[in-house]
């Protein structure tokens, strides 16, 4: 469908802010549904997480953001079983993985490309040594057992994202994919982009847990090993949403929003 322009109003990103707006409710909504359980107990992930993934998928980059971060401000007061940190969850839990996912969407433009590459580079120097070795024991951390497998399991959610991005999978095979009409490498393209966004998002998600709630290098080490499955599933679930989504809205006949996969 040809990009068509929509009638006049204010705009975020190019998209209508009742469309914003109107999303951003409807993720609020979705945090009362739990997904997954926090390793090591005090709350739950919520569905809003995949919804807020979906955002830049259906209105853009920009415009997509916005509309995460309302809808965990939403959720964070209808449900704040899913929120224990408050407004930092509502960027935490809510608002980041509209933000990877918008990376990995656009990583074949030239500045998102550069943002994405730096981000797994400070994510990477962050989950490796934060707050184990650093700040460590002066703060009262233990450095895991078995230092080698902790990297390791470490090393999924930083080095494989920065391996795909840098790859001819995010710079020219995940756009062909998810901007193309073949149903098929719609699927692959969005699960491809939605797992590795979800791995980006784990260690900004759970290292600020580590540090302000002292949490010991086995509960973290059984964090990064349970979240090898449920990111995954996690991705799963935005790609079987987002295909027949963006095929719908393509038929609808609706002003397509700049920047949409649709």
């Amino acid at each position: 469908m040809s990009e068509v322009k929509s009638s006049g109003g204010m705009r975020i990103g190019g998209a209508s802010i009742a469309w914003v707006t109107l999303y951003g409710a409807l993720c609020g909504v979705t945090a009362l549904i739990p997904f997954f359980p926090y390793v090591g107990g005090g709350g739950y992930l919520p569905l809003l997480c995949a919804f807020t993934a979906l955002a830049p998928i259906i209105l853009g980059p920009v415009a997509g953001v916005v509309s995460a971060l309302i809808g965990s401000v939403v959720g964070m007061l209808i449900a704040p079983a899913a929120f224990p940190l408050g407004l930092l969850d509502a960027i935490l839990v809510g608002t980041l993985p509209a933000v990877f996912m918008a990376m990995m969407l656009n990583a074949y433009k030239r500045s998102w490309f550069l943002a994405a590459v730096a981000t797994c580079i400070v994510l990477g120097v962050v989950g490796m040594f934060f707050p184990f070795w650093v700040p460590g024991a002066s703060a009262g951390f233990a450095k895991p057992e078995n230092p080698l497998v902790y990297w390791l399991l470490m090393a999924v959610y930083w080095l494989l994202p920065l391996i795909v991005i840098v790859s001819p999978v995010a710079r020219t095979l995940i756009p062909k994919w998810t901007q193309g009409t073949d149903r098929k490498f719609k699927y692959v393209g969005f699960l491809i982009a939605a797992v590795t966004a979800f791995f980006m998002w784990f260690i900004p998600l759970c290292v600020p847990y580590w540090y302000m709630f002292n949490y010991s290098p086995a509960v973290a080490t059984a964090a990064e090993i349970a979240y090898l499955w449920w990111l995954p599933a996690l991705g799963a679930v935005v790609t079987i949403i987002a295909v027949p989504l963006v095929e719908a809205l393509k038929r609808s006949g609706l002003p397509k929003v700049p920047g949409a996969l649709w």
